[in-house]
């Protein structure tokens, strides 16, 4: 189970870096399309400055020639301080107001425009941060949650598993026991009479190694076979499976039973 929370825990470290590393890169593309839009937005906003100063500056240089060239044009024709003269001046400098308002206006509206738009790019990093943000820690809980199943169907196979060697042993020490049991009963039952022991000669036959009978009033000697005293088994030798028969069999009696 250690084993297990130490890779959980390393897996997710894994995920935090992983985590870590993409909100970073996130941010750095964000930060470079907002700021590319900031920058080409100021260099509008100059740009429009500069044009709008032109053109003021235009404006009343026109103006101004205008104003000449008309005030020349009454004095050659002898009416410079007439009244038409003045109402010309009125008129041309009202002329010049106009243009530099419209001017204005429009530079205004220039200025207005860029504003909107730098507001927009702010606002699509905010957004488009908050957005990968989301993204990035429902990919974590996501991965996370994967992980921390995986490791509990491993802890469930791995108790499932250990389960099953327990049964398995003991089942194991429970046969081991009946057939021990069996066994030394069937000796206790030889010993009680060893003239049974000479009369029933005839039931048996010999192996080779040791005998072998069904009759549980023939005294055979005990064997200590893996621990156990058992009896009726022959002793096993290389080559020889008469022993691994005798168990087979003595153990299939004992589970019908």
């Amino acid at each position: 189970m250690e084993g297990g929370n130490l890779r959980a825990l390393d897996y997710e470290t894994q995920l935090n870096n992983l985590k870590a590393a993409q909100q970073k890169a996130a941010v750095a593309d964000l930060e470079n399309t907002r700021n590319q839009a900031l920058s080409n937005l100021q260099a509008e906003q100059n740009q429009n400055r500069a044009t709008y100063n032109t053109q003021r500056s235009s404006a009343n240089a026109q103006n101004r020639l205008s104003a000449k060239n008309f005030q020349e044009y009454l004095a050659s024709t002898g009416r410079a301080n007439s009244g038409l003269a003045a109402q010309a001046s009125m008129q041309n400098s009202n002329n010049l107001n106009t243009s530099i308002n419209n001017l204005n206006a429009g530079e205004a509206a220039a200025l207005a425009d860029i504003n909107r738009r730098t507001t927009d790019a702010q606002n699509a990093y905010n957004s488009g941060l908050a957005s990968a943000n989301a993204n990035i820690e429902a990919n974590y809980i996501q991965n996370l949650l994967d992980q921390r199943n995986k490791e509990l169907d491993r802890q469930l196979q791995e108790r499932q598993f250990q389960e099953s060697i327990r049964q398995f042993n003991e089942n194991l020490a429970l046969q081991r026991q009946q057939l021990q049991s069996r066994f030394s009963s069937g000796s206790g039952g030889g010993r009680s009479s060893s003239r049974k022991t000479a009369t029933s000669k005839s039931k048996y036959k010999e192996t080779g190694d040791t005998v072998i009978t069904n009759d549980p009033n023939v005294a055979i000697p005990t064997r200590s076979i893996a621990g156990f005293a058992v009896a009726d088994v022959p002793v096993y030798k290389k080559g020889n499976n008469l022993f691994v028969k005798a168990l087979n069999g003595a153990m299939k009696k004992i589970s019908k039973k």
